[in-house]
């Protein structure tokens, strides 16, 4: 297990950060600059934070109420970071064995099983100028692996490499993973691939750490109003709890009224709270004509098409209610995510009025922080206040 509290400041940017890892793999996904990488290396010793501590299984690598600091050789991490850093002087074997210490046929041993395991073995003479972006990765984590670490640290390991390549190594990954039975904290800011690897993903923007859940919960039921737009939901309407009832929350958007399941994580909301309804754009169905109508405890709202984007693998319709404007400032209200099969079947490039259905457990909502600063979690994210000293023990 892996206990990580750590504090640091710079001009403009404060890094605070609380988190326990388990045998599992963490994502940590956010934008460029959030402090993901830092978070590495802070557990890996090559950055001292100003206040913390870091420990792993139970031996403190660092602390510093204590004066703890392992340097990074003590600490037993397999750390592969942005670029790979391989020896190009050294040889794929050499780059693996490059500080592991024992008798030489042991070496020899672990070495090539590693390269093995990573589809390398028969390379094991080549330099690194002389592999392909993709072999080059899996030679870093080899060498990250055969140190026997007690936690690894990927720092973006796929994000210069091609679709194909991308895939493979996101397999033998996840192989790993079910393999080692140690703590993973994987980086990157593709939510696709944070989704796909992650047990749980942790959400940082600017420092903070804004949620912390399975792939599914932070997907589908953001927290704050920022983990909403990391995530993707594009469907980002200021609402009012009008009651509720035995089929759900009652809510309006605009003059609509729309049913959504009750969070039970949230408190209940008094009738006429401000809330933020989000809805994701893949979660909204078009009615099709000749089919029986949906269930009536569907949303159903008509409106037509007003503009679309093709993306080749979706297409993105953009949806005006009928009667007054959602949004004023643009001139649809709701978009729209579906296959290019169904645009084409349905013949949207040529019927452009439309029911549309949203299911109530598509609705999620979260309360309006106070003080005009944007809808927030059950509660500030985390930390509310700075870190203080006599907390980091």
């Amino acid at each position: 297990m892996l206990e990580l509290e750590i504090a640091h400041t710079w001009p403009g940017f404060q890094l605070q950060l609380h988190l326990t890892i388990g045998t599992e793999l963490i994502v940590l996904f956010g934008r460029s600059g959030a402090g993901k990488s830092l978070t590495l290396r802070a557990v890996a010793g090559l950055f001292h934070p100003a206040f913390g501590r870091i420990v792993l299984n139970g031996r403190v690598l660092f602390d510093s109420r204590s004066g703890v600091n392992l340097p990074p050789q003590a600490r037993r991490v397999g750390y592969v970071p942005q670029g790979y850093a391989l020896f190009p002087h050294l040889t794929v074997f050499e780059n693996v064995a490059y500080g592991l210490r024992g008798p030489s046929k042991e070496i020899h041993h672990q070495v090539m099983e590693w390269l093995d395991q990573v589809g390398l073995a028969d390379l094991a003479g080549r330099r690194p100028h002389q592999l392909s972006g993709g072999q080059q990765q899996r030679v870093a984590l080899a060498r990250a692996l055969a140190i026997q670490p007690d936690v690894l640290l990927l720092d973006e390991p796929l994000s210069a490499l091609d679709a194909p390549t991308r895939s493979d190594l996101q397999t033998l990954i996840r192989k790993l993973q079910r393999q080692l039975n140690i703590p993973i904290l994987f980086v990157t800011h593709n939510l696709a691939e944070a989704v796909l690897l992650a047990d749980r993903i942790a959400v940082l923007e600017g420092g903070r750490l804004l949620q912390v859940g399975p792939p599914q919960e932070v997907l589908h039921r953001p927290a704050r109003l920022e983990v909403a737009h990391l995530v993707g939901v594009r469907n980002l309407l200021r609402g009012q709890v009008r009651g509720m009832d035995p089929e759900g929350l009652r809510l309006s958007i605009g003059e609509r009224e729309l049913r959504a399941r009750p969070n039970p994580e949230a408190p209940p909301l008094p009738v006429g709270t401000e809330i933020l309804v989000c809805i994701r754009a893949e979660h909204i169905a078009i009615v099709r004509p000749d089919r029986p109508p949906p269930p009536e405890r569907e949303n159903l709202l008509e409106g037509e098409i007003v503009g679309e984007i093709d993306y080749g693998l979706a297409q993105v319709l953009f949806f005006r209610l009928h009667g007054p404007r959602l949004t004023p400032e643009r001139d649809y209200d709701l978009e729209i995510e579906i296959p290019p099969y169904v645009y084409e079947r349905l013949g949207l490039d040529r019927i452009r009025s439309w029911t549309i259905a949203i299911r109530p457990e598509s609705i999620h909502w979260i309360p309006w922080g106070e003080g005009g600063e944007g809808p927030s979690a059950f509660g500030p994210a985390y930390p509310a206040s700075p870190i203080k000293r006599d907390k980091l023990r």
